[in-house]
């Protein structure tokens, strides 16, 4: 444990990747300065395989291909680089038989690669081979060993996963009757991998002297689900914003990282951390839906401006209505002494019934209007019973 400022950091182990180049005590340093993880190799782990470490406990990150195989607990990270199919032959090996070149060929898979593992069982079954005529290892064996795979990032100082006595291998061969898949259909039939050139001359290795026909997939950062989100939310800004200091140690490693990756298009699904991280700059809920938002508000206070005003319209109406009931009143209240009695009384009750039928069929509002005309009424029916 180390401190960093006023919390102390938290050990991450990172499963050792073989004869790849990444050092996790080089780029110590730079995670202490940076984050709350201290990077440490994860030393338990050294004979498991990537996602074997992960899920046993063993190690906190590992970098596998975006080949593999989904697993449950397993989250991502970020891509890292790219990494590039080399295949080696031996020396003394002669191809007889084209369709079945590779029976009884014995494979060595370096660094227990997913996609290395992957590859050899997918040349092998397209050849029509049965697990059992070929042989698939991950340790190299002097004088048994036939071909070598090994996916990591096109470098040249870094061939130690080459052995004397090999060349270089391309996959579009005249020996290999299914080039022309490897050119341009090897997407279709293993997720994430495309064709891939190592250019003439990249290694001073036998076999590159012309152009080698590869493929090639990303490589991620993962780590387990219940790591910590502050530690992978630390580890995934530590690698972006400190990039420049990661190249200068490692460029083949870390020249392609980035944030600008298809995060759909990963066999993991992100780790919250990276994710919290990767989205610190997004709008939030109210800004993403603000037009939205606005448009309702502005639809509300429509229909309330609608609603007030069929309001105030519709006791507009109810309004003129009542005092046509007044004018009536009034006629009648102006014929008294002149007519008969009875009938005025009997033209005042008929209007009284008229209007509570308007008020129950809500054609009146019972108001202060309406108390005002039974007043009247009552005041007219009075002077009435006095004549």
């Amino acid at each position: 444990m180390v401190v960093t400022g006023c919390e102390l950091a938290t050990d991450v182990r990172m499963h050792p990747p073989g004869n790849t180049p990444f050092a996790p005590a080089a780029l110590q340093q730079i995670f202490e300065e940076h984050s709350l993880a201290n990077l440490v190799p994860a030393e338990d782990s050294s004979g498991l395989a990537p996602l074997a470490a992960l899920t046993s406990g063993k190690a906190d990150l590992a970098i596998v291909e975006n080949s593999a195989a989904f697993v449950s607990g397993i989250r991502a990270i970020l891509p890292i680089y790219e990494s590039v199919l080399h295949v080696i032959i031996r020396d003394d090996i002669e191809v007889t038989q084209h369709n079945q070149s590779l029976k009884g060929a014995s494979f060595y898979v370096v660094n227990r690669s997913e996609a290395g593992s992957s590859f050899v069982r997918l040349v092998t079954r397209r050849q029509g081979l049965e697990p059992d005529q070929y042989q698939l290892t991950y340790t190299f064996e002097p004088g048994i060993t036939d071909v070598i795979v090994y996916f990591g990032p096109v470098d040249a100082d870094n061939t130690l996963w080459f052995q004397s006595g090999y060349r270089f291998a391309s996959l579009n061969s005249r020996f290999n009757p299914q080039r022309e898949f490897y050119e341009e259909g090897v997407g279709y039939i293993a997720p994430n991998m495309r064709p891939k050139v190592i250019p003439a001359l990249t290694y001073d290795i036998p076999g590159n002297e012309q152009p080698l026909l590869t493929v090639a997939v990303d490589a991620l950062l993962v780590t387990r689900r219940d790591v910590p989100e502050r530690l992978i939310f630390g580890v995934t800004k530590t690698l972006l914003e400190q990039k420049p200091r990661f190249t200068a140690v490692a460029p083949s490693l870390f020249g392609a990282v980035n944030e600008s990756f298809d995060r759909y298009a990963l066999s993991f699904p992100l780790h919250s951390g990276a994710r919290r991280y990767l989205e610190r700059d997004e709008p939030g809920l109210l800004e993403r839906y603000a037009e939205t938002i606005n448009m309702l508000v502005y639809l509300i206070f429509l229909l309330l401006t609608s609603f007030l005003a069929l309001a105030r319209w519709s006791a507009r109406r109810k309004k003129d209505r009542i005092d046509t009931f007044y004018i009536r009143v009034r006629a009648i209240e102006d014929r008294i002494g002149s007519g008969s009695t009875e009938a005025l009384l009997a033209e005042l009750n008929d209007l009284e019934a008229e209007a509570f039928d308007s008020l129950i069929a809500e054609k009146l509002a019972a108001d202060e209007s309406f108390r005002i005309f039974t007043d009247l009424v009552a005041r007219t029916r009075s002077s009435l019973s006095r004549r």
